[in-house]
């Protein structure tokens, strides 16, 4: 499987963990919401390995790709913020601003700069 297909297949878990688990958490299931954030903390990892060894691969750390790389990595903790502070029965809004405006800034970096 190429890196790229690995990338975009563990972020598409990432998002699908970081979602069930908000949803268990709303839910009142605590414990199962508790597995899936720790299943999400393991696929950041993983995203940012799969993600660095595509940024020195493909593009040697370079300009535009860097940026998208730094949003990415803005990407990862915006949703570990939403996932503690909701957790923690604090107010979420600045992370959920800086989940969505990282988001904005990958996917904008990723199809329209280096498309």
């Amino acid at each position: 499987m190429a890196p790229l297909h690995i990338h975009v297949t563990l972020w598409t878990l990432l998002i699908i963990s970081f979602v069930v688990s908000l949803i268990l958490h709303r839910a009142g299931k605590a414990k199962g919401q508790k597995i899936l954030h720790m299943v999400a903390r393991l696929l950041y990892l993983l995203v940012l390995v799969s993600g660095l060894h595509m940024l020195a691969a493909w593009y040697h750390f370079q300009g535009a790709a860097l940026i998208k790389g730094i949003a990415g990595v803005l990407v990862l903790v915006g949703m570990e913020m939403v996932l503690v502070r909701t957790e923690k029965r604090k107010r979420t809004g600045v992370a959920w601003g800086v989940l969505v405006i990282a988001l904005i800034l990958v996917f904008y970096y990723g199809y329209v700069v280096l498309g």
